[in-house]
């Protein structure tokens, strides 16, 4: 989220986004492409786009009002929103955490949040129909 910051694909992200873009109404909101992620860097691309528009204006409404989300216990360059909605609070980010291959998975939706070690983790619990992240958390 850090405009200017760039982060190497990892192995899951690569097969990613070789797939597809943007992917609309997909989980969690719809998944960004790579320009998708960097024009939400700038408000004149971001305005330009309606869908980028509400996406950002949800991931700035959660990080302003939200205690415990990502984006407000997290420096920037630390993130990238991988995924939101442009009406909801839905939303995944990265986090980008040092000596790991692959970003852990955060997911916000109406379970609360959930943590997941990597793409792979998040996308095997979500075909499993599992919400049981939801119930664990690194808070007291």
């Amino acid at each position: 989220m850090a405009p200017g910051v760039y982060r190497p694909y990892s192995p899951m992200l690569r097969e990613r986004f070789e797939v597809c873009g943007r992917w609309t109404i997909a989980a969690h909101g719809h998944w960004l492409s790579t320009a998708d992620m960097e024009a939400l860097w700038s408000d004149d691309k971001t305005a330009a786009d309606p869908l980028l528009e509400g996406v950002k204006e949800q991931q700035v409404a959660g990080m302003e009002n939200w205690a415990n989300e990502a984006s407000s216990l997290f420096g920037p360059e630390r993130l990238s929103l991988f995924a939101g909605s442009d009406y909801t609070y839905e939303k995944i980010y990265l986090l980008w955490v040092d000596f790991e291959a692959e970003p852990e998975i955060w997911v916000y939706d109406a379970n609360g949040e959930s943590r997941y070690r990597d793409l792979a983790a998040y996308l095997q619990a979500y075909l499993d129909d599992d919400v049981s992240a939801a119930r664990n958390t690194w808070r007291a």
